[in-house]
C-alpha cells in the first residue's frame, strides 16, 4: 500500500480572506491525501480537506453528466485559447489543469506500489487528452468524477443511468472475449461496496441519505421499454451485495418485462427496499406538459430520492423547502372567526386562504435563495459550455424548483373529520375543536380513542377522497403557476416529503387523534387498508400534471411471508399496477417481530436495512423516534392483514 505524502488539513483561509474558487480547487488537488490500494479501482475521499460551502447556497440533489468524460479526455473539455472570453472560461480551464495534476499525483503514487498496477496507471494516463477504451475502465472514469463531487462538498450526488452509458464498452468488451457476464457482475458488485465505503461521510440528514442512486431502464422513442444485460446486473449486483448503499430506481412502463420485475422483487424482498419503481406512463408526460423538451424527458432520473429530474442538463433543486398541508387548517382553527363558519363548503373556502398565505412564505424562502459560483457542476452539465455560463448564472437548460410536502393524509383526516363531528351530527363546535386541540385532548380520553381506532380514510379510492386531495393540489398547482425564481426557473409541487418526522415535532394536535408531537402520515400510505390494491387504485387517479410531479411515492410496509406466499400474484399485481398508472412505488419488507428484536438487540441485527423517506439505511443508524415509527407502521399494518 502506497500513501501519498501527508498535508496539513485547511479550512481554506489565508489571512482571513476566503480564497477563491479556483485556487480552493487547486489546493484541493494539490493537498488531499489519498492512499492506493490492490482493488480494481482507484476511489478515495479525504474528509479533512473538503471545499468550504457556508458562503452561500451549495448544489446539491443533482446527478452530473458523467458521460461527458466517456468519450473525450479532461483536456477536450477544455476552452481553446482563442475561446476563453470571460471569468468562467479561466475557471473551467484552471480546474481542469488542477484536475488532470491529480490525476498525475494518482500516476505516481500508482508507480510506487509493489502490486500491480499497469492498467490503472494507463486508465489515469488516457483520462487526460483520450476516449475511455473498455468496461472498467469507463467505470473509473465515471468514479474519478463522482468522488471529486463529494471532495467538494456537493451533497446527495446522483450517480445515473450507469446501464445506458455502459452498455456500448460491455457489449465491446465481450464481443472481443475480455470480459463474459460473471466477470461484469463481479465488477458490479465490487462498484457497488466502493460507493458504499464512505456512506457516513456522504450521509446528509440522516445515516443513509446520500442520494447515490442509480437509474435503470426507460422508455423508448416510441413508448415500448428499454434495457440491457446490464440493467439485470446492476440489480443482481445490489442484490447479491446487500448494503444499504448505493440506492437504486427502476424506470418502467407497461412494457417492462415481467422476469425485470420479477428480478426487482427479489431484491426488494431481501429487505433492502430496492429498487424504487417510478413509472415512464405517468411521469414523462407530467414532465412534457411541464415544457421538458422530449429527448429530456424521456431520459430523466430523480434527485436524492423520487422527485423527477434531468440529469446532466439541470440545476434544479427539487428539495427546497417542504409545504406542510396542516399548517394552514391549524392557523385557520386558531386565527380566524370560527362562529362565522357554518358549513364544511365555507371551511373550506377558508382554508384556502391561510393555504395560499402559507404559499407566499414558502415563494419567499425560495425567492431568498441564492447558489455559489459552480465551475465543476458546470463542466459537467449540458450547455453551460456552449454558452460559457455558470450554472449559479443561467447556464443549465433547466433550473426549476420544487418543495416536497408532508401531511396531505393527516389534513384529509382530519378535515372529513371535523365534517362529520361539527356540520353533519353536531357534536362539537368549531371552537370545541379548538380547545381540544390547544389542550392536547387533555380530559378527551374518550374522543381521544375513538379517533384513534378510526380507519383512516386517506389512500381509499373513495371519490370524496380523490376529489378533495385533487382539489386541494390544483389550487396549489394554479398558486405557484406564476412563480419565478431569479433564474426563471418555475415552481414544482408533490405528495411525497421527508419532513413527516420532523415538521411534525413542533407541531400541535391534530383532529385526527394524533397528539402534539406526533408524526405525520407517511408519503401515500396506508396501513388500515386490509389490502394493497385499494390505494394503488387511489394513486392511480390521483392529478399529477400541472407541476404536481415532484415526487408521489406509494410506501408500503409489507410482512415478508405475505410477498413469499403470495409470490406469482404478487408479481402479478405489481405488472397490474404498472399498467393501472402509479407515479413512483417503494417497499418496506420488514415484520415487525424483526424491528422490534432489533431495537432491542441490535448487536444481533447490525445489518438489518430499512427504507426511509426514498433512501435505504441500517436500522441501528436510525434515531429512535424513526424507528418507532417503522415499528408502528408495521404493527399496525399487520394487526389489518392477520
Amino acid at each position: 500500500m502506497i500513501t501519498t505524502a501527508r498535508t496539513t488539513s485547511g479550512d481554506f483561509l489565508e489571512n482571513g480572506i476566503d480564497k477563491s474558487y479556483d485556487e480552493t480547487f487547486a489546493l484541493i488537488c494539490k493537498n488531499i491525501e489519498f492512499q492506493i490500494t490492490d482493488r480494481r479501482f482507484v476511489y478515495f475521499i479525504d474528509e479533512n480537506y473538503v471545499m468550504d460551502t457556508t458562503k452561500g447556497t451549495r448544489y446539491e440533489n443533482l446527478t452530473p453528466a458523467y458521460q461527458k468524460i466517456l468519450h473525450q479526455g479532461l483536456e477536450q473539455l477544455k476552452y481553446r485559447e482563442k475561446e476563453v472570453t470571460n471569468r468562467f472560461c479561466q475557471s473551467c480551464n484552471a480546474l481542469l489543469d488542477d484536475w488532470m495534476l491529480l490525476a498525475d499525483r494518482i500516476m505516481d503514487a500508482l508507480r510506487q506500489c509493489d502490486f500491480e498496477t499497469k492498467r490503472q496507471e494507463q486508465w489515469f494516463r488516457r483520462l487526460k487528452d483520450s476516449p475511455a477504451e473498455g468496461f472498467e475502465e469507463a467505470i473509473q472514469r465515471m468514479l474519478f468524477v463522482n468522488q471529486m463531487f463529494w471532495q467538494t462538498d456537493h451533497r446527495l450526488t446522483g450517480l445515473g443511468a450507469w446501464d445506458s452509458w455502459l452498455q456500448p464498452y460491455y457489449e465491446a468488451d465481450v464481443a472481443a472475449g475480455r470480459l463474459d457476464r460473471a466477470g461484469a457482475l463481479e465488477i458490479l458488485e465490487d462498484l457497488y461496496r466502493i460507493l458504499h465505503e464512505n456512506y457516513r461521510y456522504k450521509s446528509n440528514v440522516l445515516m443513509g441519505d446520500t442520494g447515490q442512486i442509480f437509474v435503470l431502464g426507460r422508455s423508448d422513442a416510441e413508448g415500448g421499454y428499454f434495457c440491457n444485460d446490464l440493467t439485470y446486473l446492476f440489480i443482481e449486483a445490489m442484490k447479491n451485495v446487500q448494503q444499504s448503499e448505493p440506492k437504486c430506481l427502476l424506470r418502467v412502463n407497461r412494457h417492462t418485462p415481467r422476469d425485470l420485475v420479477e428480478l426487482s422483487l427479489e431484491s426488494i424482498a431481501t429487505g433492502i427496499g430496492a429498487p424504487l419503481l417510478a413509472n415512464d406512463d405517468m411521469v414523462i408526460p407530467c414532465l412534457l406538459e411541464f415544457g421538458i423538451e422530449e429527448q429530456d424527458a424521456r431520459e430523466y432520473m430523480t434527485s436524492a430520492c423520487w422527485e423527477p429530474l434531468i440529469g446532466g442538463k439541470s440545476a434544479s433543486q427539487n428539495n427546497m423547502t417542504a409545504l406542510n398541508y396542516m399548517k394552514a387548517l391549524d392557523n385557520l382553527l386558531k386565527r380566524d372567526r370560527l362562529e362565522e363558519i357554518h358549513s364544511f363548503d365555507e371551511l373550506l373556502e377558508r382554508y384556502f386562504i391561510y393555504l395560499e398565505r402559507n404559499l407566499h412564505a414558502v415563494k419567499r424562502v425560495l425567492a431568498a435563495r441564492r447558489f455559489q459560483y459552480d465551475p465543476l457542476l458546470s463542466v459537467f452539465t449540458e450547455d453551460c459550455l456552449e454558452k460559457k455560463t455558470d450554472v449559479s448564472w443561467g447556464g443549465a437548460r433547466y433550473h426549476d424548483v420544487g418543495v416536497t410536502s408532508v401531511a396531505m393524509g393527516n389534513l384529509v383526516d382530519v378535515l372529513l373529520n371535523i365534517k362529520e363531528y361539527v356540520f353533519e351530527r353536531q357534536v362539537y363546535t368549531l371552537y370545541d375543536v379548538k380547545k381540544m386541540l390547544i389542550r392536547n385532548f387533555e380530559g378527551e380520553d374518550e374522543l381521544l380513542e375513538r379517533l384513534r381506532a378510526r380507519s383512516s380514510r386517506y389512500g381509499t379510492d373513495e371519490e370524496e377522497i380523490l376529489n378533495l386531495v385533487n382539489r386541494i393540489t390544483a389550487f396549489v398547482s394554479k398558486e405557484v403557476a406564476g412563480y419565478r425564481s431569479y433564474q426563471g426557473g418555475r415552481m414544482k409541487a408533490g405528495l411525497s416529503g421527508s419532513a413527516y418526522l420532523d415538521a411534525a415535532k413542533g407541531f400541535g394536535a391534530s383532529f385526527d387523534g394524533r397528539k402534539a408531537g406526533e408524526p405525520f402520515t407517511t408519503h401515500i400510505s396506508n396501513e388500515d387498508n386490509d389490502g394493497f390494491t385499494e390505494i394503488m387504485n387511489f394513486a392511480s387517479r390521483l392529478a399529477y400534471g400541472a407541476g404536481r410531479f415532484n415526487g408521489n411515492v406509494v410506501d408500503f410496509m409489507v410482512n415478508p411471508d405475505f410477498i413469499h406466499n403470495n409470490w406469482d400474484k404478487f408479481v402479478d399485481f405489481l405488472m397490474l399496477c404498472i399498467k393501472k398508472g402509479f407515479f413512483e412505488l417503494q417497499m418496506n419488507v420488514v415484520s415487525s417481530k424483526t424491528l422490534l428484536e432489533a431495537r432491542r438487540y441490535p448487536e444481533d441485527f447490525p445489518n438489518l436495512i430499512v427504507r426511509v423517506w426514498g433512501f435505504s439505511a441500517y436500522f441501528k443508524d436510525l434515531p429512535e423516534d424513526y424507528k418507532d415509527v417503522l415499528i408502528a407502521r408495521a404493527l399496525r399494518n399487520e394487526a389489518v392483514s392477520s
